[in-house]
């Protein structure tokens, strides 16, 4: 049971007089000099406190930087062992190491969620040291889908468009790292969101028209821990963090959304593939 507020000063009184006498101070606390003081922590409290949160994000930041920086080295490694081939990157739930470049469902509660196994099999793994820290956002937190709470132990995923099995006259497909043309403008991986995260690729919109903004569709979400924004790996090797504009895109549904005239969805559009009427 919580004490009379008069009670607990009065305890604060009591503690500050016996530790402030053994400091050499004799002459006891008033009521009102403790409630300036307290009153100075407090305006001290509020000054500091958002500093701190500050950086600690610039913090977090770095470390999604320097987690993202290896990534962008094992690509090209990666592609220098296989004859310049990408890591197969297919997009679905069923399809096991070989078809995709690492496994695991995160869409749902699971095993899947935690599984570091999964990670440290990953096609890419011997690039990366084996190392599983690097997988997940600093930022990231446990999320809650279905009642359940669980942490995403991933939150790296690579470009929906980049090793793609698929063939599609809509959009581009890369295979090899030769066949990026505009590798300074092509993303490979990206922080994705850990709320909706479920495979290894990071889906865009298939049957995406510039021209039709009313058509455009919200798939994948990327992620938004980094002051609204999120950390890209390009094909070339260079990272950016990038800020989101569209409050849909900043606080998504989970599912496939309609998202029109989105300028996120057309910026992320213009770095993942080459295609009729984007830059």
């Amino acid at each position: 049971m919580v004490g009379h507020p008069e009670g607990r000063i009065q305890k604060i009184c009591s503690f500050l007089r016996k530790n402030f006498k053994l400091l050499g101070f004799n002459r006891a606390f008033t009521l009102s000099e403790l409630l300036t003081v307290l009153a100075v922590i407090g305006v001290l409290t509020g000054l500091l406190l958002p500093a701190l949160s500050a950086a600690r994000s610039r913090a977090q930041t770095a470390r999604c930087t320097a987690n993202f920086r290896q990534f962008a080295l094992a690509l090209p490694l990666y592609a220098q062992d296989h004859a310049d081939a990408l890591p197969p990157n297919a997009d679905g739930r069923a399809e096991a190491l070989g078809a995709k470049w690492v496994e695991g469902w995160l869409g749902l509660p699971g095993p899947d969620c935690t599984n570091t196994h999964y990670l440290r099999q990953s096609l890419l793994a011997p690039y990366l040291g084996e190392e599983v820290q690097i997988w997940q956002c600093p930022a990231a937190r446990p999320v809650t889908v279905a009642g359940v709470t669980q942490p995403r132990v991933r939150t790296v995923s690579l470009n929906g468009f980049v090793g793609s099995p698929v063939e599609s006259p809509a959009a581009r497909t890369y295979r090899r790292l030769a066949e990026i043309a505009r590798p300074s403008e092509t993303f490979s991986f990206l922080d994705e969101r850990e709320h909706t995260i479920n495979d290894g690729s990071f889906g865009l919109q298939w049957a995406f028209d510039p021209t039709q903004p009313a058509l455009w569709v919200l798939r994948d979400k990327p992620g938004t821990r980094h002051w609204g924004g999120a950390v890209l790996a390009f094909a070339d090797g260079h990272l950016e963090t990038h800020r989101w504009r569209d409050p849909r895109t900043l606080d998504p549904p989970r599912d496939d959304a309609p998202s029109p005239g989105n300028p996120d969805l057309l910026w992320l559009q213009e770095r993942a593939t080459e295609r009729q009427g984007l830059k």
